[in-house]
């Protein structure tokens, strides 16, 4: 299992986020996590971070209004290829939709699709 120490959550639920930030300071006390209810501005973050080094983990959401999740993907596959490779993107979602299941699958910046809330379990199966 590899420790993850970076994390970005995109969801504009803020309880959602303060419950992402719990799990993930449980799972790793010094984790460095980013919190977005705007989408947009979670993509600034990741344009201007993704030419440093190291990798985060990202926590997505796929139904928020302005910018859904897969706008926010569309968006992220014009990025530069050394930005992309940075992220490792997982679906956090309430959704039980099997297309969105579907959609996630096929998409190749997704690694998972994981129901919310956000758990420890979950944290132990990230790549």
């Amino acid at each position: 299992m590899t420790t993850h120490s970076r994390f970005i959550v995109v969801d504009d639920d803020p309880l959602n986020n303060l419950v992402c930030n719990h799990i993930i300071l449980k799972f790793n006390a010094d984790a460095d996590i980013k919190l977005f209810t705007n989408p947009e501005k979670a993509l600034e973050m990741v344009q201007a971070e993704g030419s440093g080094g190291g990798e985060y983990v990202l926590f997505l959401d796929v139904n928020m209004p302005g910018m859904s999740g897969w706008e926010f993907l569309e968006a992220f596959e014009s990025f530069d290829e050394r930005i992309r490779q940075r992220f490792n993107i997982y679906i956090l979602s309430s959704s039980i939709d099997q297309g969105d299941i579907e959609k996630a699958a096929a998409n190749p910046f997704v690694k998972g699709y994981y129901p919310k809330p956000l758990s420890l379990a979950t944290m132990g199966k990230l790549e």
